[in-house]
């Protein structure tokens, strides 16, 4: 709810409040039910959304994660068999891969993000939703929330287990498969992790963890002409959401959040500059990344290198419509998506346009979900460099567009990260301000 003028131009508590992150627009704090969202009315950045019973279906969601997550990755997963041949791998050895091709840099980033994140993801949850089902109250608690916030985008198991699929049909015609209890145990793994997150109630684990901030809320003067939380002199912290005040903020431009320790600034330091950085970096090695060959095949007939786009027209040669249009969104149009919307949202701050910011703040957090997705390429690959070693019959390797490939997701993902959304708005604050509607906007 957007501050009313008339009724609160007075002293309230900073508890009272809420600040939306992608905007900085200042809000009165309501308590939504369960079947209802509370939206920000100028960039329809969701606030907040209620989960039943939070605490213990993050319990026992996380701790059934953790329980599949052995057997998951490290049991055999699939094996192929070609004329007698057979090849088993596990979701293990399928991430080690890389490093037996000598793509080191990929191979770290697959482990990262295939075995090491999604674990980090878990145990965390873990913990912070057993310490809050125990009623304990603890400094490491909030350590591992903060953190959960910077990893779960990380945590890619369930773009793993769309690159296990799209492999599977990708080698159906070519070789028997056998699915092995390592398959059924990684679904079951992707459904406890993806649920888990689903069901964790942020700022119910955070106002549960600190009880003690809520009684040290402070006062501060609102009038009329406060609109946002930077003119109420006021601080939302980006990863616990919680209010500060600007006075805390150093000479240097920043302080850490009282309750999370995350870095505080009015507005992140050298944005724009970053990202500008970042997304030209993409731009150029989006090239390599698709004009070079990404895999090789060799067979008895030779080998055969394949670029992203060869790969893409071979599932629709063979009729595989639907697969071919994932992995050519996925692999092809989203990277240039990002690349392109988040150049024309710099553009725009840096001539500060003041049209289409709401559907410029939509366009950006959209660029920030689909980022990860981009990395399904290289999960086929690791798979197939794995389950796809026959010898002389048949045999994938990784080829120099991998690399390029990997650096291109990477430097489109850290510039989304670096952004600041509510850039875009201070750059036409005063143009959109009276635009702003002055009512409850909530989405069933």
């Amino acid at each position: 709810m957007a501050i009313d003028q008339k009724k609160h131009s007075a002293a309230r508590f900073t508890d009272q409040f809420s600040i939306c992150p992608g905007c900085d627009l200042l809000l009165e704090k309501i308590q939504p039910t369960f079947t209802h969202t509370p939206v920000c009315p100028r960039c329809l950045r969701r606030l907040h959304r209620k989960r039943p019973d939070s605490a213990r279906r993050t319990l026992v969601l996380s701790l059934t994660g953790l329980l599949l997550y052995l057997p998951a990755n490290f049991a055999p997963l699939l094996t192929f068999n070609i004329l007698g041949a057979a090849t088993s791998s596990s979701l293990y050895q399928s991430t080690l891969s890389m490093f037996d091709q000598g793509e080191s840099l990929v191979g770290i980033l697959v482990v990262l993000t295939g075995l090491v994140c999604p674990l980090m993801t878990l145990s965390l949850l873990f913990g912070v939703s057993a310490g809050l089902f125990l009623g304990w109250q603890q400094q490491w608690m909030k350590v591992f929330l903060h953190w959960y916030h910077h990893l779960t985008e990380w945590a890619m198991t369930d773009i793993y287990l769309i690159a296990v699929f799209i492999t599977i049909i990708k080698m159906n015609h070519a070789a028997t498969i056998e699915y092995n209890p390592g398959f059924f145990c990684f679904i079951g793994l992707v459904a406890a992790t993806v649920a888990a997150q689903a069901s964790i109630d942020n700022d119910l684990f955070w106002n549960r963890i600190d009880r003690k901030g809520e009684e040290e809320s402070l006062v501060i003067a609102t009038d009329a002409n406060v609109r946002t939380g930077r003119e109420a002199g006021l601080l939302l912290c980006q990863s616990c959401h919680k209010v500060t005040p600007l006075a805390a903020i150093s000479q240097e431009g920043w302080t850490d959040c009282p309750r999370c320790g995350e870095m505080l600034h009015i507005r992140k330091q050298n944005s724009v500059d970053r990202s500008w950085a970042l997304i030209v970096t993409a731009l150029l090695l989006t090239l390599p990344a698709n004009l070079l060959p990404i895999m090789s095949v060799s067979s008895p007939g030779g080998v055969t290198k394949s670029t992203i786009i060869d790969g893409i027209t071979h599932f629709f040669q063979e009729g595989s419509y639907g697969i071919g249009l994932v992995i050519l969104t996925a692999s092809v149009l989203v990277p240039l998506f990002k690349i392109t919307g988040m150049s024309l949202i710099l553009i725009s701050i840096h001539h500060q346009w003041t049209t289409w910011l709401r559907h410029k703040a939509l366009m950006f957090r959209f660029i920030q979900f689909v980022g990860r997705w981009s990395m399904l390429d290289i999960f086929i690959i690791a798979l197939l460099c794995s389950l796809v070693q026959f010898g002389s019959l048949s045999s994938v390797d990784t080829a120099p567009a991998a690399l390029y490939f990997s650096a291109v997701v990477l430097c489109t993902m850290f510039a989304a990260i670096s952004f600041d959304p509510r850039l875009l708005w201070d750059s036409a604050e005063e143009e959109t301000i009276k635009d702003v509607v002055a009512q409850d906007v909530t989405l069933g």
